[in-house]
């Protein structure tokens, strides 16, 4: 239950970000949802769900945006997994530590997608590409995130999700 309960999490927010979001982006902007979602569930769950949370998310990403099959995925799926490794080690009940979060993961992705650029030839000017573009992503995925972090937690706390396989 838990796995189709994540993979509809995944496809809405697929579809919000493809039909929604375009028409509240801000100078050409839109709001990193599946950032959000990815430290939402490393925080909530930690490793390895939140870097197969980025992953599947990273992938129908490419699939559907990207140019290059793993770009987004790579992306998503590093931060998942260091995110989650604090699991259980930071107090993120009500507090702000997810907008945080949110704001680190957006600088590292920013950087990791100018070296990306960089390494492929492309002419990126890294100041223009950090105040014209992360900085006001990371702003705007920061304003959405107390939004999104409490509805996961309102959903993490139902038993199906926090259900643990054993065998004896």
């Amino acid at each position: 239950m838990k796995v189709w309960v994540i993979a509809g999490i995944l496809l809405g927010n697929l579809i919000v970000q493809s039909s929604l979001f375009p028409f509240i982006e801000v100078y050409g902007v839109r709001p990193d949802s599946l950032m959000v979602l990815v430290i939402s569930f490393a925080l909530l769950t930690g490793n390895p769900t939140s870097a197969v949370v980025g992953l599947c998310g990273g992938l129908l990403q490419d699939i559907l945006f990207g140019q290059n099959i793993g770009f987004y995925a790579l992306q998503y799926m590093l931060i998942g997994y260091l995110v989650g490794l604090i699991y259980g080690k930071v107090f993120a009940g009500k507090s702000l530590i997810h907008v945080f979060f949110v704001g680190v993961a957006t600088i590292f992705r920013g950087l990791f997608a100018f070296l990306w650029m960089y390494f492929a030839g492309m002419d990126v000017s890294f100041q223009r590409l950090f105040l014209k573009v992360v900085l006001p992503e990371m702003v705007y995925s920061m304003a959405i995130t107390p939004v999104v972090y409490y509805y996961m937690n309102k959903l993490y706390k139902y038993k199906f999700m926090n259900r643990r396989w054993h065998f004896d």
